[in-house]
């Protein structure tokens, strides 16, 4: 077992929901997610996960900006991925301002455990 973190980094100047890219858990993989975070332009972001299709759960995007979750304080998760299994992660901005938007997913990685 071993703790990691995966970034996405895209630029995104759309307030319609856009895909930032997607995470492969292996076969013979667990990653138990622990923390999430996203910043754009203020807005939301959301994981998909496709071995857990009823999951939802939309979160507000992490900023400096004070009506948003600070930047440096991930949101705490508890999301179990058995492998072979996609996490898509996907962000809708305030804004249609041209920005590099950063995904950062924590995780702890079972495999062989």
């Amino acid at each position: 077992m071993f703790a990691d973190n995966q970034v996405i980094k895209t630029t995104v100047a759309s307030t319609s929901e856009t895909a930032l890219g997607t995470i492969n858990v292996p076969n013979g993989s667990a990653y138990r997610i622990t923390s999430l975070s996203c910043n754009g332009v203020g807005g939301t972001f959301r994981i998909a996960v496709d071995t857990i299709p009823s999951m939802q759960g939309v979160r507000v995007q992490n900023s400096t900006d004070p009506t948003q979750v600070g930047a440096n304080i991930p949101y705490d998760t508890n999301i179990l991925v058995n492998g072979p299994s996609e996490i898509s992660a996907f962000i809708s901005n305030n804004a249609a301002t041209s920005t590099a938007c950063t995904f950062n997913m924590g995780y702890i990685d079972s495999r062989g455990a």
